[in-house]
């Protein structure tokens, strides 16, 4: 009986078979692109960050339904333009993945950066949404906003009647009590 054959090698049995991990090799050829992916998970270069920062911020404060005292968006909704920001980067990376490879691999099967994309995608309609960018997000803070405003202006009435009307657009109820409490 012979013994099985061993296959594969290097180290002290085949030297060249490390060639390839020394450093000062070769650099790869200009515009080389057959191990790049799709970049969702690569560092994003920082000025591009603050190019979008500025893009989004820009494109916000002129339609944020809350105003900063300068008229412009608040300047604490800062982080979450970041966020934004960042997550619109790397959804533009991802789409020109799919646009320049396709949603399809050579076997027919859906890349999985068409999963990646969607989730991209959530991800930055939900800091939109939390900056008041969404139409359900802006009724939510609408509704709000007009309730507190109908309840404050209804408070500071001095006629009674007319305060205890308008408590009652507010969707303030009083009762007799309460009446009696206020005066």
């Amino acid at each position: 009986m012979t013994a099985p054959r061993r296959r594969g090698g290097g180290g002290a049995r085949n030297p060249r078979s490390l060639a390839n991990l020394l450093q000062g090799g070769t650099a790869a050829p200009a515009g080389n692109s057959y191990t790049r992916t799709h970049g969702a998970y690569a560092r994003l270069l920082e000025d591009r960050v603050e190019a979008k920062v500025a893009e989004v911020f820009g494109a916000l404060s002129e339609d944020a339904p809350l105003r900063g005292e300068d008229g412009g968006l608040p300047a604490h909704d800062g982080a979450v333009v970041r966020l934004a920001a960042a997550a619109l980067c790397r959804l533009e990376d991802v789409e020109a993945h799919l646009r320049d490879r396709g949603l399809l691999d050579a076997d027919g099967n859906v890349r999985p950066a068409v999963d990646l994309e969607r989730r991209l995608r959530v991800e930055a309609l939900g800091y939109l949404a939390e900056l008041g960018m969404t139409p359900t997000s802006r009724a939510r803070l609408g509704l709000d906003l007009t309730r507190t405003a109908s309840v404050a202006s209804a408070m500071s009435e001095p006629n009674r009647a007319r305060r205890r009307e308008l408590l009652a657009q507010a969707g303030v109820e009083l009762d007799d009590n309460d009446e009696k409490e206020q005066r």
